[in-house]
């Protein structure tokens, strides 16, 4: 399993749409095909790998109640848009984990990234991200990933 470091993140300007509900039931591939066919249609170019940010902890929030912003980062000037927004996330300092393997071993990666947070003495300031390094991939019947984890922290 990969090693949690910390490091500095990239400010970027993003365009997203908010979901409401279950994390498990995000539609990602319907909310980025709009998102890139709006981005294409606006002249925009895409500025690295799409992410989502996760506003709520599940374990404390109904399912239903949770939310989320599917996001792509942007070049260029953008207006918001029906259900496209569009905002600036600023750098900060944030634990990082990648996440190499089947959707259901991600419970162990984000365990192990509470860990270290706890362990070196920091708190959570602010949601956790996830940057897609790659698309899915079904193998042997599971869904496999590429995804860097990331969680603003500061000093307890």
């Amino acid at each position: 399993m990969a090693e949690v470091k910390l490091k500095k993140s990239k400010a970027c300007k993003v365009a997203y749409i908010q979901h409401v509900g279950a994390y498990d039931k995000v539609p990602y591939g319907d909310y980025y095909d709009r998102l890139f066919a709006w981005a294409k249609q606006k002249n925009l170019r895409p500025a690295g790998p799409p992410m989502a940010i996760f506003l709520d902890k599940p374990e404390e929030t109904p399912h239903e109640k949770c939310r989320c912003e599917v996001l792509i980062p942007i070049e260029g000037e953008a207006k918001a848009e029906k259900e496209i927004k569009i905002k600036d996330i600023p750098s900060m300092d944030v634990a990082s984990i990648t996440h190499r393997g089947p959707t259901k071993d991600y419970p162990n990666t984000y365990k192990k990234l509470h860990e270290w947070t706890t362990k070196k003495g920091y708190v959570y300031a602010g949601p956790v991200m996830e940057i897609y390094l790659s698309k899915p991939k079904i193998v042997k019947g599971e869904t496999v990933v590429f995804t860097n984890i990331q969680v603003p922290i500061k000093r307890k």
